[in-house]
Protein backbone atom coordinates (compact mmCIF):
# COMPACT_ATOMS: atom_id res chain seq x y z
CA UNK A 1 0.00 0.00 0.00
CA UNK A 2 0.95 3.63 -0.45
CA UNK A 3 0.28 5.50 2.79
CA UNK A 4 0.13 9.28 3.09
CA UNK A 5 0.96 10.87 6.45
CA UNK A 6 0.30 14.45 7.51
CA UNK A 7 2.63 16.14 10.01
CA UNK A 8 0.96 18.75 12.25
CA UNK A 9 -1.97 17.21 14.10
CA UNK A 10 -0.95 13.66 13.08
CA UNK A 11 2.78 13.09 13.62
CA UNK A 12 3.03 16.11 15.92
CA UNK A 13 0.28 17.00 18.40
CA UNK A 14 -1.12 20.45 17.60
CA UNK A 15 -4.50 20.88 19.32
CA UNK A 16 -3.41 21.14 22.97
CA UNK A 17 -0.29 23.12 22.02
CA UNK A 18 -2.39 25.88 20.45
CA UNK A 19 -4.85 25.88 23.35
CA UNK A 20 -2.28 25.89 26.14
CA UNK A 21 0.33 28.22 24.66
CA UNK A 22 -2.33 30.39 23.07
CA UNK A 23 -4.23 30.83 26.35
CA UNK A 24 -1.08 32.17 28.05
CA UNK A 25 -0.02 34.36 25.12
CA UNK A 26 -3.39 35.93 24.28
CA UNK A 27 -4.37 36.54 27.91
CA UNK A 28 -1.08 38.25 28.68
CA UNK A 29 -0.72 40.27 25.47
CA UNK A 30 -4.32 41.09 24.49
CA UNK A 31 -6.51 40.08 27.44
CA UNK A 32 -8.26 37.44 25.29
CA UNK A 33 -9.75 34.19 26.53
CA UNK A 34 -10.48 31.08 24.48
CA UNK A 35 -13.62 31.68 22.43
CA UNK A 36 -13.83 28.40 20.52
CA UNK A 37 -11.84 25.48 21.99
CA UNK A 38 -12.89 23.38 18.98
CA UNK A 39 -11.32 25.79 16.47
CA UNK A 40 -8.72 24.45 14.04
CA UNK A 41 -6.55 27.54 13.96
CA UNK A 42 -5.49 30.24 16.42
CA UNK A 43 -7.82 32.74 14.71
CA UNK A 44 -10.83 30.49 15.32
CA UNK A 45 -9.80 29.60 18.87
CA UNK A 46 -9.28 33.18 20.07
CA UNK A 47 -11.32 35.15 17.50
CA UNK A 48 -8.23 37.27 16.87
CA UNK A 49 -7.02 39.23 13.86
CA UNK A 50 -4.57 37.84 11.31
CA UNK A 51 -1.95 40.23 12.69
CA UNK A 52 -2.49 38.86 16.21
CA UNK A 53 -2.32 35.29 14.91
CA UNK A 54 1.00 36.05 13.22
CA UNK A 55 2.25 37.62 16.45
CA UNK A 56 1.53 34.37 18.31
CA UNK A 57 3.23 32.14 15.74
CA UNK A 58 6.26 34.43 15.41
CA UNK A 59 6.84 33.79 19.09
CA UNK A 60 5.97 30.06 19.15
CA UNK A 61 6.49 28.52 15.70
CA UNK A 62 10.17 27.61 16.07
CA UNK A 63 9.71 26.02 19.48
CA UNK A 64 6.83 23.98 18.06
CA UNK A 65 8.46 22.77 14.85
CA UNK A 66 11.91 22.10 16.33
CA UNK A 67 11.25 20.73 19.82
CA UNK A 68 7.69 19.37 19.95
CA UNK A 69 7.88 15.55 20.23
CA UNK A 70 6.29 12.99 17.95
CA UNK A 71 2.94 11.48 18.93
CA UNK A 72 3.23 8.29 21.01
CA UNK A 73 4.13 5.23 18.87
CA UNK A 74 4.01 7.17 15.58
CA UNK A 75 7.59 6.41 14.53
CA UNK A 76 7.38 2.84 15.85
CA UNK A 77 4.28 1.91 13.88
CA UNK A 78 5.33 3.75 10.72
CA UNK A 79 8.59 1.79 10.88
CA UNK A 80 6.76 -1.51 11.28
CA UNK A 81 4.44 -0.74 8.38
CA UNK A 82 7.39 0.31 6.21
CA UNK A 83 9.26 -2.89 7.08
CA UNK A 84 6.31 -4.86 5.70
CA UNK A 85 6.95 -3.24 2.31
CA UNK A 86 4.40 -0.43 2.37
CA UNK A 87 5.47 2.98 1.04
CA UNK A 88 5.26 6.01 3.34
CA UNK A 89 4.72 9.47 1.87
CA UNK A 90 4.82 12.54 4.09
CA UNK A 91 2.25 14.99 2.66
CA UNK A 92 2.30 18.21 4.65
CA UNK A 93 1.24 21.85 4.62
CA UNK A 94 3.88 22.75 7.22
CA UNK A 95 4.35 26.51 7.40
CA UNK A 96 6.91 28.12 5.05
CA UNK A 97 7.93 24.83 3.38
CA UNK A 98 6.70 25.89 -0.08
CA UNK A 99 8.39 29.30 0.10
CA UNK A 100 11.46 30.06 -1.96
CA UNK A 101 14.57 31.47 -0.38
CA UNK A 102 16.14 30.99 3.02
CA UNK A 103 12.93 30.71 5.08
CA UNK A 104 11.57 27.94 2.87
CA UNK A 105 14.88 26.09 2.90
CA UNK A 106 15.12 26.43 6.69
CA UNK A 107 11.59 25.15 7.30
CA UNK A 108 12.12 22.13 5.01
CA UNK A 109 15.47 21.39 6.67
CA UNK A 110 13.95 21.62 10.16
CA UNK A 111 11.20 19.18 9.21
CA UNK A 112 13.48 16.63 7.55
CA UNK A 113 15.85 16.86 10.53
CA UNK A 114 12.91 16.43 12.96
CA UNK A 115 11.75 13.31 11.09
CA UNK A 116 15.26 11.87 11.24
CA UNK A 117 15.72 12.68 14.96
CA UNK A 118 12.41 11.00 15.82
CA UNK A 119 13.08 7.94 13.67
CA UNK A 120 10.21 8.51 11.25
CA UNK A 121 10.99 6.59 8.06
CA UNK A 122 9.49 7.67 4.75
CA UNK A 123 9.99 7.22 1.01
CA UNK A 124 9.14 10.71 -0.24
CA UNK A 125 7.98 14.04 1.13
CA UNK A 126 5.48 16.31 -0.64
CA UNK A 127 5.20 19.92 0.51
CA UNK A 128 1.83 21.67 0.16
CA UNK A 129 0.97 25.33 0.55
CA UNK A 130 -0.98 26.42 3.62
CA UNK A 131 -3.36 28.51 1.51
CA UNK A 132 -4.28 25.73 -0.95
CA UNK A 133 -3.82 22.85 1.46
CA UNK A 134 -6.77 20.67 0.35
CA UNK A 135 -6.04 21.11 -3.36
CA UNK A 136 -2.31 20.48 -2.95
CA UNK A 137 -2.81 17.46 -0.71
CA UNK A 138 -5.22 15.97 -3.23
CA UNK A 139 -2.54 16.51 -5.88
CA UNK A 140 0.03 14.75 -3.68
CA UNK A 141 -2.32 11.82 -3.06
CA UNK A 142 -2.91 11.41 -6.79
CA UNK A 143 0.78 11.75 -7.63
CA UNK A 144 1.77 8.95 -5.25
CA UNK A 145 -1.40 6.90 -5.78
CA UNK A 146 -2.14 6.97 -2.06
CA UNK A 147 -4.31 4.09 -0.82
CA UNK A 148 -4.93 5.64 2.60
CA UNK A 149 -4.14 9.13 3.92
CA UNK A 150 -3.76 9.95 7.63
CA UNK A 151 -5.00 13.52 8.13
CA UNK A 152 -6.56 15.80 10.77
CA UNK A 153 -7.79 18.95 8.98
CA UNK A 154 -11.50 18.60 8.12
CA UNK A 155 -11.27 20.47 4.80
CA UNK A 156 -8.46 18.19 3.65
CA UNK A 157 -10.18 15.03 4.89
CA UNK A 158 -13.35 15.79 2.93
CA UNK A 159 -11.45 16.59 -0.27
CA UNK A 160 -9.14 13.57 -0.10
CA UNK A 161 -11.97 11.16 0.84
CA UNK A 162 -13.46 11.72 -2.62
CA UNK A 163 -10.34 10.08 -4.04
CA UNK A 164 -9.19 7.52 -1.45
CA UNK A 165 -9.59 6.25 2.13
CA UNK A 166 -8.79 8.71 4.92
CA UNK A 167 -7.87 7.90 8.50
CA UNK A 168 -9.13 10.93 10.43
CA UNK A 169 -6.87 11.65 13.41
CA UNK A 170 -9.40 12.72 16.04
CA UNK A 171 -9.46 16.31 17.32
CA UNK A 172 -12.18 18.65 18.58
CA UNK A 173 -11.92 20.62 15.33
CA UNK A 174 -12.78 17.65 13.09
CA UNK A 175 -15.55 15.93 15.11
CA UNK A 176 -18.20 16.73 12.46
CA UNK A 177 -16.08 15.20 9.73
CA UNK A 178 -17.79 12.02 8.53
CA UNK A 179 -18.16 10.22 5.24
CA UNK A 180 -18.03 6.98 3.34
CA UNK A 181 -14.22 6.85 3.02
CA UNK A 182 -13.46 8.36 6.44
CA UNK A 183 -12.53 6.33 9.53
CA UNK A 184 -11.76 8.07 12.83
CA UNK A 185 -8.91 7.08 15.15
CA UNK A 186 -7.71 8.50 18.49
CA UNK A 187 -4.08 7.38 18.50
CA UNK A 188 -1.35 5.61 16.54
CA UNK A 189 -2.23 2.21 18.02
CA UNK A 190 -5.60 2.49 16.27
CA UNK A 191 -3.90 3.69 13.05
CA UNK A 192 -1.69 0.60 13.06
CA UNK A 193 -4.62 -1.71 13.71
CA UNK A 194 -6.59 -0.18 10.82
CA UNK A 195 -3.71 -0.43 8.38
CA UNK A 196 -3.31 -4.10 9.27
CA UNK A 197 -7.01 -4.58 8.46
CA UNK A 198 -6.55 -2.83 5.09
CA UNK A 199 -3.77 -5.30 4.23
Amino acid sequence: MNIGVDVDGVLVELESYQLEMGAIFFKKKYGYDIVNPAGFDIREIFDCTEKERKSFWLRHIWKHIIFHPAQDNAAKFIGEVHTKGHKIYIITSRVYTTQRGFLGWLSRAILTNWLKRHGVVYDEIFFCSERNSAEDKMRGCKKYEIDVMIEDKAENIIAISEFTKVICFDAAYNRDCEGENIIRVRNWNEVYSLINQYE
